[in-house]
């Protein structure tokens, strides 16, 4: 799906939105004298795309890790860590605020992500994946997203809507779409030969090795907290929050 085709229904929804209020506030205060409006509309529209990849990993050691990271922190942060191969993260905010001097203002905040992972091959050979989140996002506060994969073709994304409006309408809305279709995952032992003048040869056999961990984290902390930590192949994440607050 083209981007462009993604954000054509997002434009109608926000125009929709705005001759909605317009309309509420007719009804409700019908008199001629013309008040003053405002609008404000934040649109995110993400495609992530994995086509038609192929991959050979022999031994391979792949590592992603966050360690004593992102404490003490507020605001807004983001944070993407990957290891491997065709790794797609992401982090968006689609903050929209009005004037609550105007009567009439809106504010839409709309997040549209969508994920494809299609027709990719990944041959594993003795290949260790390991992701780790460990002592982090800790006595943080407001909008923290973290991604943290390693191995191959994953994908991981974090999204936010806030819309605040002063007047009557406030909307906020995210949508996700995540495809996943023919894929082939071969995972195989590696085989590891030692030779010594003395001894007859030795073979060790390494398996395909996946471990994702999380320790110590996201603790003593305040708002809208995403992680997403995945090991292996193929794997799709996704942390969607919408708020919208009006204050009349």
């Amino acid at each position: 799906m083209k981007p462009t085709m993604a954000l054509k229904p997002l434009v109608f929804a926000l125009a929709a939105l705005m001759a909605v209020a317009a309309q509420a506030d007719s009804n409700r205060h019908p008199t001629p004298t013309p008040a003053a409006t405002s609008g404000a509309s934040a649109v995110i529209a993400d495609v992530q795309v994995s086509h038609d990849n192929n991959i050979t990993n022999n031994g391979t050691l792949n590592s992603a890790k966050v360690t004593d990271s992102v404490k003490n922190t507020n605001g807004n942060v983001g944070v993407n860590v990957a290891s491997g191969s065709g790794n797609q993260q992401d982090n968006a905010a689609a903050i929209a605020s009005s004037d609550q001097n105007f009567v009439l203002g809106t504010a839409a905040a709309v997040v549209s992500a969508s994920q494809t992972n299609s027709y990719n091959k990944v041959n594993n050979h003795g290949t260790q994946n390991g992701a780790t989140l460990n002592d982090s996002i800790r006595n943080t506060s407001g909008n923290i997203g973290v991604n943290v994969s390693a191995g191959d073709l994953n994908q991981q994304k974090n999204n936010l809507a806030i819309a605040v409006s002063g007047g009557n309408l406030a909307s906020a809305a995210a949508g996700t779409v995540q495809t996943s279709n023919n894929l082939t995952v071969v995972n195989d032992l590696s085989s590891v030969s030692t030779h010594t003048p003395w001894h007859h040869p030795t073979t060790t056999r390494v398996p395909v090795s996946n471990n994702s961990t999380v320790n110590d984290s996201i603790k003593y902390t305040s708002g809208n907290v995403g992680a997403n930590v995945s090991a292996g192949f193929g794997n799709q994440q996704n942390n969607s929050t919408v708020i919208s607050r009006t204050s009349m």
